[in-house]
């Protein structure tokens, strides 16, 4: 089977989560013996690997714009030489004169659901890109959304909630939709070194003295809300800190909020997977205070790491977060419920180990890489003529 990939995002382009989606896909489709052809953006192509670049000027909100019509005129001409079966989108695009082949979307949200949370939130709003992303990005990827869903023959989502904001939101007869969570490589996370006291000193961490949040830094990832928590329990234990791993125009207000807090660690983006593993396996609980999320990999790292999890009870993470069992859910945006559940596990070692493991159990049976491929070959083979 032939397949050609169209992201925005693709290594080492990778702003959140589409992108270590659209890594962790193409390498196990690859493994196991489809031949995909990726079209992204950059500039150096490597036919070896079947990978296209296309140069895309760095214009806030235009980007994809520029990216995607260059895009198309490639993949008419790659198919033409290479006959694909399948073209499979990575987010949603507006798509115009796409070859005559069966073709498939990957959503990773719904602009119209994150407009809604935006609104209901706009006390939040600290930066011009927030606002910005408001006026501009979020109608605009809703025309977005609602054209993708009606030109795709088949809509992959990464969770039932999601499935569900489809059909909702863009109309969307629920025989096109397709639930693939994202999935784990759990062989390259369990090969990934642990670099144990370098990584801690380089951010003044110790191991087992810390609680983690991973993300990328926007008012809907609510760290301002995991800060506010953190000043009410973090002289409990003795030396504990907070350390945030990510940057984005978020960060300058986060780091206002917890200015005099010596104990909030900043540490910028993270991109070694290395370092990442050392960060969660090392760390007292990984928290995902969100206002809105998808299916984030954050909370699927860290229990693959055996992590307990907090998270808030939004989007996708209930499917992950099972109450109790792996983790704790809060109620979103609500600093007191956070720090109840968090204060519950850093007080009871126990606890947390026993949630982790049980995390760990549900990564190897439900959401591994493997898993994902499988599903996701297998839809591929649905839309082919027999």
């Amino acid at each position: 089977m032939r397949v050609c990939f169209i992201s925005f995002e693709y290594p080492p382009n990778v702003i959140g989560g589409a992108g270590t989606y659209a890594e962790t896909l193409v390498a196990g489709l690859r493994n196991s013996g489809v031949d995909v052809f990726v079209i992204t953006r950059g500039h150096l192509n490597d036919h070896h690997k079947r990978t296209y670049r296309i140069p895309t000027p760095n214009v806030s909100y235009l980007r994809r714009v520029f990216f995607i019509r260059p895009a198309i005129d490639l993949l008419n001409k790659l198919n033409r030489i290479w006959k694909f079966d399948v073209v499979h989108f990575n987010e949603p695009h507006i798509v115009l004169r796409k070859p005559d082949l069966p073709s498939v979307c990957t959503m990773h949200s719904i602009q119209a659901n994150e407009i809604r949370v935006k609104i209901t939130s706009l006390d939040t709003l600290r930066t011009a890109t927030d606002i910005g992303d408001l006026v501009l990005k979020s109608p605009t990827g809703s025309i977005c959304d609602l054209l993708t869903t009606r030109a795709t023959d088949r809509i992959i989502c990464p969770s039932p909630h999601l499935a569900s904001l489809i059909r909702s939101c863009c109309f969307v007869d629920e025989s096109k939709i397709c639930v693939i969570p994202n999935g784990i490589d759990l062989d390259c996370f369990n090969r990934a070194k642990d670099c144990g006291i370098d990584v801690l000193n380089r951010y003044g961490l110790e191991k087992g003295n810390y609680v983690l949040f991973v993300g990328r830094l926007s008012h809907l990832k609510g760290v301002q809300y995991l800060i506010d928590a953190f000043r009410n329990f973090r002289k409990e234990l003795c030396g504990l800190k907070l350390a945030v791993v990510g940057t984005g125009d978020f960060e300058g207000y986060l780091r206002n909020m917890a200015h005099g807090m010596d104990d909030v660690v900043f540490t910028g983006h993270v991109h070694s997977l290395d370092v990442k593993k050392t960060l969660y396996e090392n760390s007292l609980v990984v928290v995902v205070p969100s206002s809105y999320e998808g299916l984030p990999m954050v909370a699927l790292e860290a229990m693959a790491c055996g992590k307990a999890v907090v998270a808030s009870a939004v989007g996708g993470l209930p499917f992950l977060i099972r109450h109790g069992k792996n983790g704790f859910l809060s109620e979103p945006e609500n600093p007191g419920d956070l720090e109840r559940f968090i204060r519950i596990l850093l007080l009871d070692a126990d606890l947390r180990e026993k949630m982790g493991s049980v995390g760990r159990k549900m990564v190897m049976e439900e959401f591994t890489v493997e898993k994902m491929v499988d599903k996701t070959y297998g839809l591929y083979k649905s839309l082919m003529p027999e």
